[in-house]
């Protein structure tokens, strides 16, 4: 979509980003700490990850005495967001029922699941929340 910015990162960009939301601002010494094998991973490594997160703007930092706290610089709604209309479009032609079907086909979503999907709709849209109206294809 024209206009709209693309919001690409790599599976360990994204599992920072889990680690800042849930623990708020970290040191690099910090997040290596609750990064899976974090103290494997050499500390110029993480801090060159960070930095190059910076600039894409998934990430800020703030000076605390001679270190940095690092937090994330995208909500978790809005970075899942992005990340699945991007998905959407690029894997399924921007339908999202194409999206839902394939799962009900590859027996990932339950009867109980899709029930609670539309309960979620249903309660969307009586907030006032912007529901798409799709046909249904024949």
């Amino acid at each position: 979509m024209a206009g709209r910015k693309t919001l690409a990162m790599t599976d360990r960009q994204f599992t920072i980003l889990q680690v800042l939301w849930e623990h708020g601002p970290l040191t690099v010494r910090e997040l290596m700490g609750h990064l899976p094998g974090g103290q494997r991973q050499p500390y110029t490594t993480v801090l060159g990850m960070l930095q190059t997160m910076e600039k894409a703007g998934l990430v800020r930092h703030d000076e605390d005495g001679l270190t940095y706290r690092y937090e994330a610089a995208v909500s978790r709604q809005a970075a899942l967001g992005t990340l699945l209309r991007d998905f959407v479009a690029r894997f399924f032609r921007g339908s999202a029922e194409d999206l839902v079907l394939g799962l009900v086909d590859a027996n990932e979503l339950s009867a109980k699941d899709l029930r609670d999907i539309e309960a979620r709709l249903k309660q969307s849209a009586e907030r006032g929340g912007a529901v798409k109206q799709r046909n249904r294809k024949s």
